[in-house]
């Protein structure tokens, strides 16, 4: 027979002799006394903060249904995050998060984070922004910060209608931006490249026809 806590593969193991008996034993003891400590050790990442790129089905994995109200919509029609796109609107933790996806079963292109006014601190500490960019970064990757007032990187032109000057940049193209103290902005570069298609396609619209005489 195994000792009183040994794992049910040691109980099959051929008999051994009373020394490495006990010497087994105090390896699992140790195993087990260390186990916990070593759990205590790994980084925990927030799992509130959704992921750019991520599909409606996985933000509903993650949050529920969607919290698409009347006055969601309102919004949603009124200040859009991208024009033209399907938005969703989700609650989690004090937390809400207005998405937008270019397709039905498509990713997020475009993310806001701000709180609910739940009776917590409205403004978005530090450590907030850093968790959102920390679950929103994949291996191998930072985020730069660039601005027009003079950071890391300079301001590329085709970012200067961003509206903050507070931009990070990963190295996909990927941004995250502060618009105010109360929201956090994450966006892929779909969601620039859909909105600069939707210009020249309005320019185009815009033109007179000439036609011939």
């Amino acid at each position: 027979m195994g000792t009183p806590f040994a794992p049910f593969w040691l109980t099959l193991m051929p008999s051994s002799p009373p020394s490495i008996r006990r010497s087994t034993f105090g390896v699992e003891r140790s195993v087990f006394i260390l186990f916990p400590l070593l759990l205590a050790l790994i980084p925990v990442v927030p799992s509130a903060e959704a992921r750019i790129g991520e599909t409606p089905f996985q933000f509903a994995i993650r949050y529920g249904a969607p919290k698409d109200t009347v006055s969601a919509k309102a919004c949603d029609k009124n200040s859009p995050l991208v024009r033209g796109a399907i938005h969703h609107t989700y609650e989690y933790q004090g937390w809400k998060i207005r998405a937008a996806f270019l397709h039905p079963n498509g990713p997020a292109v475009r993310i806001d984070f701000s709180k609910l006014p739940n009776g917590q601190d409205l403004p978005i500490r530090n450590s907030e922004l850093e968790a959102i960019k920390t679950v929103n970064t994949p291996f191998g990757m930072t985020w730069d910060q660039i601005s027009s007032g003079g950071a890391s990187q300079p301001m590329p032109a085709s970012l200067a209608s961003i509206m903050s000057d507070k931009i990070w940049r990963r190295a996909d193209g990927a941004l995250v931006s502060l618009h105010g103290p109360m929201i956090v902005r994450i966006e892929l570069p779909a969601a620039r490249r859909y909105e600069e298609h939707q210009k020249i396609r309005e320019a185009r619209k815009a033109q007179p026809v000439v036609r011939g005489s």
